[in-house]
């Protein structure tokens, strides 16, 4: 395993170079599955067959601001990453996904490194700027979706597991809530299945 992650006092420790690669995992996996995505139906957004490309847009502007960045510690380069991904947004999905890496940022402001249920907190408030992102009343797929990737996640952060875990307890829990909103609407959200691409890419980019 690549990861540079450590156990210190039982306690996991994601560094600044783990996030750059969830980062860049997320991109690779976005670059992977962009096409596919605009395949779908969107129920979610208004990106109507666009959503793979708007998401990969904004995905390639946070991961190319770190690129060359000098910041050592992850919130630092998490608030860096939010704000590249706010300024290089593409359409509602990339104004929802950018809103996300907002909340990722608050949550991880002034750390050096972070424990898996920093991370795992953090993305609570991903979820919650996401939300705000949306206008209407009515809960879209994508936020249904999250809503169920945060619930996932939070019971793993609860039982202490490493980061590796808590995505891949938030991946299960989001596959659920994806097919529960493609009974409800006939198919496959490609907001909604966004979602599951950003976490498998972070995912993958740890290992």
């Amino acid at each position: 395993r690549s990861s540079e992650l450590n156990m210190t006092s039982n306690k996991e420790i994601i560094t600044s170079s783990d996030f750059r690669r969830m980062i860049a995992g997320a991109y690779s996996e976005f670059l992977l599955e962009y096409e596919n995505l605009n395949q779908l139906n969107a129920a979610s957004l208004s990106d109507s067959g666009e959503i793979g490309t708007n998401l990969l847009r904004t995905m390639g502007a946070a991961a190319a601001a770190l690129v060359d960045a000098k910041e050592e510690g992850i919130g630092p380069l998490a608030k860096r990453t939010a704000d590249s991904a706010i300024l290089g947004a593409r359409g509602n999905s990339g104004v929802v996904l950018s809103q996300i890496f907002r909340g990722l940022s608050k949550g991880l402001s002034g750390k050096y490194d972070a424990r898996s249920s920093d991370i795992g907190k953090a993305f609570q408030y991903g979820i919650l700027y996401a939300h705000r992102s949306i206008s209407d009343s009515k809960e879209r797929p994508i936020i249904t979706v999250a809503k169920g990737v945060a619930k996932g996640a939070y019971y793993a952060v609860r039982a202490n597991l490493p980061i590796s875990e808590i995505l891949e307890a938030a991946l299960i829990a989001g596959e659920k809530e994806l097919q529960r909103t493609k009974v409800q609407y006939g198919f496959v959200d490609a907001g909604g299945q966004g979602m599951m691409v950003l976490l498998t890419g972070c995912m993958e980019g740890l290992w």
